[in-house]
């Protein structure tokens, strides 16, 4: 692996167990760098520890749909009720240093050709990428130019490739795979504090920009205390059965 790999985090949702394990993970393995899709509160008991974390740790992000609908009501209209219910109970716990942060994340981020957004590409953060059929997904690869986008948000992990003329997808196991000459490529990165693919462990992805690989981390961490700190922070309990 090449010293200038990097990782890239999504939907961390407060769950701050699993970021803690995430980022021992990623030093055991030499990674320096790396960026979260956003989503990093909302969901979770731990939304003030994670965003400090992450700014400890010196790993920017782009705006989650959670963040927005933070900073503007407005946006709250698209989240079913214990999603908003969720949502109303993290805004209680925030403290100032945390909404500071947020405000400061843009909707997209591109590094090394690659571009960073929370929902679909070029700068969506609602939008689910599984909402799009394969001629859909064509034409989002003509509105940006690198040759990488790596998103979050459905919280499941998934790879859409594109060869120029079809689109092929699949769900990446734990071999790194590798991006082949003038392929283009969408990596949903599952989620690190609450996947919805029957593997409770947290997800991330490792990048190396040099090799153009691809490996998926699974970590595991105690998921029965972030379960126990969801339920005496008053948040939906549904959240919490999803760990388990």
């Amino acid at each position: 692996m090449h010293k200038k790999a990097f990782a890239v985090l999504s939907d961390i949702h407060g769950n701050y167990e699993a970021l803690v394990q995430v980022l021992k993970d990623m030093e055991s393995l030499g990674i320096v760098n790396a960026i979260s899709l956003g989503d990093n509160i909302g969901y979770g008991p731990y939304p003030n520890e994670v965003v400090a974390a992450l700014l400890a740790a010196e790993i920017p992000s782009v705006l989650g749909n959670h963040e927005s609908a933070i900073l503007k009501i407005s946006e709250q209209n698209w989240f079913n009720p214990s999603a908003k219910q969720a949502l109303m109970q993290t805004r209680k716990m925030l403290n100032s240093d945390t909404l500071t942060s947020i405000r400061k994340y843009p909707r997209f981020k591109t590094i090394c050709n690659c571009r960073f957004v929370h929902g679909c590409p070029p700068s969506d953060i609602r939008t689910y990428l599984f909402q799009k059929d394969d001629e859909e997904i064509i034409k989002l690869f003509s509105l940006f130019n690198e040759s990488v986008c790596f998103v979050g948000h459905t919280h499941e992990l998934e790879i859409i490739r594109w060869d120029g003329e079809k689109i092929s997808r699949s769900i990446p196991d734990e071999t790194p795979f590798f991006l082949k000459e003038k392929e283009r490529i969408i990596i949903n990165c599952g989620s690190v504090g609450q996947p919805r693919d029957g593997d409770n462990r947290a997800k991330y992805i490792i990048y190396d920009p040099i090799e153009k690989s691809v490996l998926i981390q699974r970590v595991s961490y105690d998921v029965k205390k972030t379960v126990s700190a969801i339920l005496r922070a008053g948040l939906p309990k549904v959240y919490a059965d999803r760990l388990l």
